[in-house]
């Protein structure tokens, strides 16, 4: 491996790690979520998005450690769609009966939003190709977040 790709690799495992932090923080608030629905019918679409957050936990994982190789992290960064449903088929929870989990939801969204925002940031002030792409890619898993919970709690998308 040369030093440039040893760098380059370096530091897009830097980036993904501390993105991972971020991932975990979000799974561990959608876990207890899902723990206090237990008396409740957990709605499908709260299960395919915790679904889907541990599955990007997981692929940043996997891209950390390497069980992804360098051709296939590429494909991914350059932001083929990853996730598992369109926000377009959720229909929002009813607020009769869901009323309490549609605030920690809230609570969810504006911890997406502050993630996806900082991603932005990153994203748009990176001038080095290989971190752009890294915090693009990055940018538009959390958009995708914040678009469905959105949909969940019936509010027009931003």
């Amino acid at each position: 491996m040369g030093v440039l790709r040893f760098f380059r690799r370096l530091g897009l495992k830097s980036i993904l790690g501390s993105a991972l932090t971020l991932e975990e923080e979000i799974y561990n608030l959608y876990a207890s979520l899902k723990e206090e629905l237990a008396e409740l019918e957990v709605p499908p679409s709260i299960v395919h998005i915790v679904d889907e957050e541990a599955g990007h936990q997981s692929l940043i994982r996997d891209m950390i450690t390497n069980r992804i190789g360098e051709e296939e992290m590429e494909r991914i960064l350059e932001g083929n769609n990853l996730h598992i449903h369109d926000s377009q088929s959720l229909e929002p929870l009813s607020k009769d009966r869901y009323g309490p989990v549609l605030q920690r939801l809230q609570i969810i969204l504006d911890r997406e939003r502050e993630i996806c925002d900082l991603f932005t940031c990153l994203y748009r002030k990176s001038k080095i190709p290989f971190v752009r792409r890294a915090f693009r890619f990055l940018k538009e898993q959390e958009q995708t977040h914040v678009l469905l919970l959105e949909r969940l709690l019936g509010k027009p998308n931003s």
